[in-house]
């Protein structure tokens, strides 16, 4: 990696982890939190350039749109190759159209697995939605409820040998474009919609949230919104969240929310959206409305944690933020974007001593992740490039946008440590464990001068002498 052969020593024997420390409540402009007060330390202080530049991060930003059946080349995605637009997140319609009224082939199940192993080799995360009916594309029948449950069967062992890289699950099957509506078995009513979105999440892993069109069904399913207690508990209620495929496209964005109920169900939404995952796409229904601006579009996707949006679609929207200015602003801001304020690092420390240190991070985007990461402290051997991790006891699941975090890491250094110069790096790795040493799936912090490509490191631009 990187040209260098690279030593990872796990120090975890002797770690003594404090953890994290408390969070700013003061807001700035921007989104960046006020600074919170780290406890005393000595070492030096660094204070590090933020960065306004677009780059990508894994689980965020503006995504791209294939069939899963179709297209291949993910190596592209990320590079710009389709649509010229750069992305880490591909949503997938997967056709079923030819099986709605019978098993799917187990060559057709493999062909799949080939489409998702070649996504997980060029480096996305998918959102899934399995259709029967798209206009243009297929019929217009959507499959008997008896056979939807048949087929969730079949793609559960495909959904657990790819939770690596499925970001989302959309619910799905039901209607044109598995949209929840205009079922030719008449499917779009609660009785149906609740046991498919039953049967799906006792499918699905429990590392893979799903996500519901409509916000009446969420409701109905679970009257009161999530609460920050039960957030991340793997419940039914916190694996369940939202995309919106009207997104702006007036009042009731198109029927995302019920008639003159909408004020009750946005209410609903903002309290569940920092906890759930949040995607969809603007329409071309009632274009042009006031609420498509920029100033409409920035306070709600920070309103309701916006994570993932269409690049693509539609068009015209995108167009009219490129034209009032606020395009590069949501490009940059959709999920989140952490950014280093400062840190207070030692600058000389003995083998078998303590390390402790502290750390400033911002979140200027709309949202937090919503799946959970690791966050490792490394030590790197500026001559061996051995490096030593000590994991933090921190989730950035719990860094809200707009705020600061303060962290804090006091932890016993190997006794057998070789003596020399190290360079401190900050890693957040994918949790999965076959993705771990992947740069693309590592987070990558909106500051000028650390991020390291051939490793997904962040250096902190600090160099400690072990004595």
């Amino acid at each position: 990696m990187g040209g260098f052969r690279q030593f990872v020593l796990l120090a975890w024997a002797g770690l003594a982890l404090l953890g994290c420390g408390e969070v700013s409540e003061t807001a700035v402009p921007g989104g960046g939190g006020s600074v919170p007060v780290l406890p005393p330390m000595s070492g030096r202080t660094i204070v590090y350039q933020g960065s306004d530049e677009d780059f990508l991060n894994p689980e965020r930003g503006f995504h791209v749109a294939f069939q899963l059946q179709e297209y291949n080349d993910y190596r592209l995605v990320r590079s710009g190759g389709w649509f010229g637009l750069p992305a880490s997140v591909v949503f997938a319609y997967v056709s079923l159209y030819e099986y709605r009224n019978s098993d799917i082939p187990q060559g057709y199940l493999e062909h799949l697995r080939n489409r998702l192993e070649n996504a997980r080799q060029g480096g996305v995360k998918l959102i899934l939605r399995h259709y029967y009916a798209f206009p243009g594309k297929t019929g217009s029948e959507d499959a008997p409820l008896h056979w939807m449950l048949r087929h969730i069967g079949q793609l559960r062992p495909i959904w657990h040998e790819y939770q690596d890289i499925i970001w989302a699950v959309q619910a799905g099957f039901i209607g044109l474009w598995g949209e929840w509506h205009t079922s030719s078995h008449g499917l779009d009513r609660p009785e149906s919609e609740d046991q498919l979105v039953r049967a799906l999440l006792r499918a699905l892993p429990q590392s893979i949230p799903l996500q519901l069109r409509y916000m009446e069904d969420i409701i109905r399913l679970f009257p009161e919104p999530l609460s920050p207690a039960q957030a991340f508990s793997g419940s039914d209620q916190a694996r369940v969240g939202h995309h919106n495929d009207c997104f702006l496209a007036g009042e009731n964005d198109a029927g995302t929310y019920t008639w003159n109920m909408w004020d009750v169900q946005k209410a609903y939404l903002e309290r569940i959206t920092r906890f759930v995952p949040v995607a969809g796409e603007t329409c071309e229904v009632n274009f042009n409305l006031p609420r498509q601006g920029c100033s409409v579009a920035l306070a709600e996707l920070r309103r309701f944690n916006w994570q993932v949006l269409s690049g693509t679609w539609y068009q015209g929207v995108l167009d009219r933020w490129k034209r009032e200015g606020c395009y590069p602003e949501i490009a940059r801001r959709l999920g989140y974007r952490f950014r280093l304020v400062r840190a207070v690092i030692p600058e000389q420390l003995s083998r078998g001593g303590v390390m402790k240190m502290g750390l400033e991070i911002a979140n200027d985007g709309f949202a937090n992740p919503v799946r959970p990461r690791p966050v490792h402290i490394l030590l790197r051997n500026r001559v061996t490039k051995q490096v030593y991790r000590f994991p933090l006891r921190a989730d950035p699941r719990t860094w809200e946008p707009g705020k600061t975090q303060a962290l804090v890491l006091e932890a016993g250094l190997p006794g057998e440590m070789p003596t020399g110069e190290y360079e401190v790096l900050l890693h957040l790795p994918d949790p999965a464990q076959n993705l771990q040493n992947r740069p693309e799936y590592a987070i990558r912090l909106a500051n000028t001068g650390v991020w390291e490509p051939s490793t997904g490191y962040n250096n902190l631009q600090h160099v400690v002498r072990v004595q």
